[in-house]
């Protein structure tokens, strides 16, 4: 009976095999799942959104009209600055640090809609969010594959 040490070539051959089919398997759920914290951002802070337009209603009985802002959504993470936010400023909300969503509210006398877009994946398709007076922003209204 010989004293073997060690893996053999074949042995060590079949692991690296293993190790392939597995990362195979693993990269592109890693790269959906990198898209969807991504994209978690937008449901995030339209309830934040939707919390400043109640409270500013409860003290002002209007409503906040914001344009897009930033104008469109970027792939990459983009600042966002207070003083050109337009109603949002007015509002008195903004993000905590910068945004790869773009962000705008529409009202009526009784009611707004918010409204944020991304595209993290940067394919030119928007995942779109809306938040209202009485609806949370829980699923994106595009479809749970658009980022």
């Amino acid at each position: 009976m010989l004293n073997r040490k060690g893996f053999t070539l074949v042995e060590l051959m079949i692991v690296v095999a293993i190790i392939g089919i597995l990362a195979a398997i693993a990269i592109p759920n890693f790269v959906s799942m990198q898209y969807k914290s991504k994209r978690s951002e937008v449901p995030t802070n339209l309830k934040a959104i939707k919390t400043a337009e109640i409270a500013y209603e409860s003290n002002f009985d209007v409503f906040v009209t914001a344009a897009a802002y930033p104008s469109s959504p970027t792939k990459t993470v983009q600042t966002w600055v207070k003083g050109s936010s337009g109603g949002f400023a007015t509002l008195g909300w903004n993000p905590d640090g910068a945004v790869r969503g773009s962000y705008s509210v529409a009202t009526t006398s009784t009611d707004f809609t918010a409204t944020g877009t991304s595209d993290v994946d940067g394919d030119g398709t928007n995942a779109t969010y809306t938040a209202t007076k009485s609806n949370n922003p829980n699923a994106p209204t595009t479809g749970p594959d658009v980022y």
